[in-house]
């Protein structure tokens, strides 16, 4: 004898699998989402004040990304592009390198990279730079002013032979005196023994 179940027992499993349909639905569209790789950090951090611009923007992801068009835009406070540049893949880095410094102000920072299953993700992060970099450069021409004072203190050696060459020679005439003396010596000798000579021959 075979039982019979009842006929709302035998919808049952109709009715439940109705039911679990839009959690399946939901678990099955959010399954992709959670594969994405992700941002872990970036330098500079989001909401960094800089005192001067970055060399480098680095960012870290939770997986190796894929080299797949990837970009790096930097916007500024007016929402101009400033800077829009494909960055350096390196496993779980980007990096974009900055051949020119950022004037003062505030960017915002934009990505877009390849997740490595292959779905784009994107973000944005905000930065702030406080000094120019051409408020350095005054700073750097005051040097050779510095060296100025070197030069004045070499030209006062070149005044002391000049004075040292005065006693030189007041030296030389004092050693022609007593010559000139002696001459005059035996000058006034002479006269006196001619004088004398020539009065003894009158006698």
């Amino acid at each position: 004898m075979i039982l019979e179940l009842p006929h709302s027992l035998r919808r049952l499993p109709a009715l439940l699998a109705l039911a679990l349909l839009p959690v399946l639905l939901v678990m099955g569209a959010a399954a992709p989402a959670f594969a994405h790789d992700h941002l872990v950090s970036s330098d500079p951090e989001d909401g960094a004040q800089l005192e001067a611009s970055p060399e480098a923007i680095t960012l870290t992801f939770s997986a190796d990304v894929m080299d797949v068009s990837p970009v790096v835009r930097i916007v500024d406070a007016q929402e101009q592009t400033v800077l829009e540049e494909t960055p350096t893949i390196d496993g779980t880095t980007a990096t974009l390198a900055l051949d020119e410094p950022l004037p003062a102000g505030d960017y915002t920072v934009q990505w877009r990279v390849v997740s490595s299953d292959g779905h784009p993700i994107e973000g944005t992060f905000a930065i702030a730079v406080q000094n120019d970099a051409a408020t350095e450069e005054p700073t750097e021409s005051a040097s050779p002013a510095e060296e100025s004072p070197a030069v004045e203190t070499t030209a006062a050696p070149s005044s002391e032979p000049a004075a040292e060459a005065a006693p030189e020679v007041e030296e030389g005439n004092d050693a022609l005196l007593p010559v000139f003396l002696g001459l005059g010596v035996i000058v006034v000798i002479g006269v006196v023994i001619a004088l004398r000579a020539g009065r003894s021959g009158r006698r």
